[in-house]
């Protein structure tokens, strides 16, 4: 590890030296410090196979399954490899994606000739991910392939067992015909103990358990559950010699099993004895060991293969066999070999039809979130599907992901530039992303062809002002109020276009039109209102909120506005009772927590306006001005060293934000 180190040190540019030290690491199981340098890798060349698969394996172990399954898909397009595409199958199994899973494994079949150890190995990722039925299915072909071969059946056995009380018959039945071709089997004994535990059948346990600590004497866990067993059998010394053993087990380097039970037992079974000092020490002890241990919360995610607990982690088919691939790192360079290209290029058709079926499905159902995402994760791995990009871009429309509806909608207009549908969902696409620019491009060739659908129109006239180009966007709002029978939703929507061009005579105007034909036509007095804001016109400003809030007086942008307009007008006590009611109906609003804040502090309410502060800094954390006013309410009250690091933070904030909020920030 040292070497390792100072090579890194030496040069810390060269990628191979930091996916060494990775591997050490990962060896190590010190998953953090192997996650730590093989991002720095990853950094230099994202592209490396080496780095990439290790941070697929580095990720899972962590329990960070979906980051793995990235990794792993990377490195298994950069060069295929068994292995790889093994652990990345398992991944979604963990991710509860079992249609990609089991287009792998499928396709692992279908690459060589059938045999059990191939269906062994499904089975057993398929069990230590929860799935048994499927588990259980590949462990009967392996059977079926191979009678003969030791450790199948107890494989099978494991998965009934693992079902519960339900399964184990059958789980009896396998591991019984295991013991027939193998009969030190420890899992088999093991699991055949643990199955007459539960059942309350303690003289059939200690067989079992007995015969299990003679073939793995070396076992600590199962020296325990036959401590178990002699304590409900009220074999005191018996019991108190196994747990003795399995104690002095647990404490060899490299033992998972934990302590704890085992002195707990150990201190009632001395109990039973009449050894009540030794019980006493061995209950502290076990009380020490808990307090000792990582709170739930705290802890590293287990990882479900290596880590589950209990005799899973030791015993039947494959679990060192598993443990092993996991921990195995490819060493070399190499190329890869055209067998594993062709086995590459049609497991990633095989993955894109999978997802791009399921999408079409969920599309069908209208669940256009789903269907949206499975169409982009079929675009991942084969991209040439019949109409994929249609069928991705309308799903991501539907589910208004417009920032996901982009890239196949470009893709479909360079391919028919003259689909007017497709050129109106990527115009509304970008306008929806504020591209108003590639808006105005997009619809401008097809302006004329343009339905009379007022929204879809704004959207033009919109981007087309926003872009610059005045003439057309004003023929499009004509357009418009001709076909939209000088409605007052259309003025409204024509003036809150020029209102964003901060046209505000002409907004005005089409306020105004838009309460002639309906003075209770909603937002019309608010948007008037907030263009009188704007030019200093605060009475009036007033007026038209007040006008809006007789029509709806739930509504929640008026009645902020109208606090920070009074707040303005120094009408503290209004503005306060308006704050209140505004946080009444949207207690996450941060900049009415703010307001109310500042507006507290002013009144001389120090207290009160940290209570609003904070929550406003807990709600929008990347905003500098709440940490600000926070300073100057800790300062008076003598919180002088929470006011240091609030100021601090404001200051951070702002020199970060500095570009950004130019012209934004409330005042201070």
């Amino acid at each position: 590890m040292d070497l390792l180190t100072r090579a890194v040190q030496t040069a810390p540019a060269r990628v191979t030296a930091h996916v060494d030290l990775a591997i050490a690491h990962f060896e190590a199981r010190d998953f953090d410090k192997a996650k730590t340098e093989i991002e720095i890798a990853l950094q230099q060349d994202p592209r490396d196979f080496r780095a990439l698969n290790v941070a697929g394996k580095i990720y899972f172990m962590r329990g960070e399954y979906q980051t793995a399954a990235e990794r792993l898909e990377s490195a298994i397009g950069f060069q295929p490899d068994f292995d790889t595409g093994y652990l990345l199958a398992l991944a979604n199994l963990e991710l509860k994606k079992t249609a990609p899973a089991s287009v792998i494994f499928d396709e692992m079949l279908a690459s060589a000739k059938p045999n059990a150890s191939t269906h062994a190995l499904i089975g057993l990722a398929y069990r230590e991910t929860g799935y048994f039925e499927q588990a259980a299915s590949h462990f009967s072909k392996a059977i079926e392939l191979e009678p003969q071969k030791p450790r199948l059946r107890s494989a099978l056995g494991l998965t009934y067992f693992l079902q519960g009380p339900p399964g184990y018959a059958k789980a009896r039945e396998q591991l019984l015909a295991e013991l027939a071709i193998a009969p030190d089997d420890f899992s088999s004994l093991y699991y055949l103990g643990m199955i007459a535990a539960s059942e309350k059948k303690t003289s059939e346990a200690e067989k079992w358990f007995e015969r299990s600590v003679t073939a793995h004497p070396d076992e600590p866990d199962a020296w325990f559950r036959l401590g178990q067993a002699y304590f409900e059998d009220a074999k005191w010394e018996q019991a108190l010699a196994a747990l003795r053993k399995s104690s002095s087990l647990t404490a060899q380097e490299g033992s998972r099993t934990d302590p704890a039970p085992i002195h707990e037992l150990m201190g009632k079974v001395l109990e039973k004895l009449g050894r009540h000092n030794e019980a006493e020490s061995e209950a502290a002890q076990a009380a020490q060991l808990r307090s000792q241990q990582p709170k739930p919360e705290s802890q590293q995610k287990p990882n479900s293969i290596a880590e589950t607990g209990g005799a899973e982690q030791m015993g039947g088919l494959g679990l060192q066999e598993l443990r092993s691939r996991l921990l195995q790192v490819p060493q070399g360079e190499g190329l890869p070999t055209a067998r594993e290209v062709d086995y590459v290029k049609r497991m990633s058709a095989l993955l894109g039809e999978a997802y791009h079926n399921l999408g079409v499905i969920d599309a069908r159902t209208s669940r256009y979130v789903d269907a949206a995402s499975e169409f982009a994760e079929a675009a991942r791995w084969n991209p040439t599907i019949d109409r994929l990009d249609h069928n991705w871009a309308l799903a991501a429309f539907r589910a208004q992901r417009y920032d996901q509806a982009i890239l196949p909608l470009e893709r479909e207009v360079r391919r028919t530039p003259n689909d007017a549908s497709i050129r109106q969902m990527l115009g509304l696409s970008y306008y929806m992303t504020d591209q108003f620019t590639k808006s105005a491009e997009i619809f401008r060739p097809i302006l004329n062809e343009l339905p009379d659908n007022p929204g879809l129109l704004y959207a033009a006239g919109v981007a087309l002002l926003r872009s610059g180009d005045s003439a057309a966007g004003g023929r499009i709002f004509s357009r418009m109020l001709e076909h939209g029978s000088n409605t007052p939703e259309v003025h409204l929507m024509i003036g809150q276009a020029y209102y964003e061009q901060s046209r505000y005579p002409e907004a005005l105007d089409e306020f105004r039109r838009a309460l002639e034909m309906n003075p209770r036509v909603p937002e019309a007095h608010y948007s008037a209102g907030m263009i009188y804001f704007k030019q200093g016109k605060l009475d009036e400003a007033v007026q038209e909120f007040n006008a809006e809030l007789s029509l709806d007086s739930k509504s929640v942008p008026a009645m902020y506005q109208l606090a920070y307009v009074r707040l303005q007008q120094h009408q503290t006590e209004e503005a306060i009772r308006l704050l209140n009611e505004v946080l009444a109906q949207k207690p996450s609003y941060g900049d009415a927590h703010y307001q109310l804040g500042k507006a507290l502090l002013d009144k001389g309410d120090a207290n009160g306006a940290i209570q609003h502060l904070e929550t406003a800094s807990q709600l929008q954390p990347a905003q500098s001005y709440s940490y600000y006013q926070l300073s100057l309410a800790y300062r008076r009250i003598g919180r002088v060293e929470d006011a240091d690091k609030a100021l601090r933070t404001y200051q951070q904030l702002k020199e970060r934000n500095s570009q950004k909020s130019s012209g934004k920030e409330p005042s201070k």
